[in-house]
Parts: structure tokens; sequence; C-alpha cells
């Protein structure tokens, strides 16, 4: 998935559908990926590499054990956000 440069603006979670939105702000504007069905998130913030709003690269969507998909994004921070849900709506520029 070519996200590479693309900023990483937030994540917010619908608790009671079970959604979570991430906003992203591609080479063209404004991008949302969103995951349905969500089961489970990891949103380190520790930047092992140094500060950066930027990604470097997404992994996935992947299945995985259970029929669950992956996604993980490798921000240029070093940090990695780990998404797992039953299935994800990826942006359009992507």
């Amino acid at each position: 998935m070519p996200m590479h440069d693309w900023t990483f603006l937030g994540l917010s979670i619908d608790w009671t559908t079970g959604t979570a939105r991430l906003e992203l702000e591609s080479y063209t504007g404004p991008e949302i990926l969103t995951a349905i069905g969500l089961r489970g998130v990891v949103v380190p913030r520790r930047f092992p590499w140094g500060p950066s709003l930027s990604i470097n690269k997404c992994r996935g969507p992947d299945r995985i054990e259970g029929g669950a998909g992956r996604l993980v994004i490798e921000m240029q921070s070093g940090d990695e956000i780990e998404l797992i849900a039953d299935q994800f709506v990826m942006p359009t520029a992507a």
C-alpha cells in the first residue's frame, strides 16, 4: 500500500459500532482509512527513531487466525500502529 510520506493526523474509535477511522493526509489531500468490526488496536507513541508525523509504510491488510484482517502502519518515528478488524476500507489514493 503506497502511503509513504503521508501524514497521520488522528484516530477515532466508535466503541458502540466497533469502527475506527484513521485520518490521513496524502499528496492529493485528506484521506480516511476505516476499520469495521474492530477487534483490537495498538497505538504506541514512543518515537524510537525520533519524532515524526509521517508514514513510512503500510503492511496489509492480511488475513489472520479467526478470519479477521491485520493492518500495520509503520510510522517514520519507528512506532507501529496495528489494527485488527473484520473489514478495512482503504483510502482512495492508496
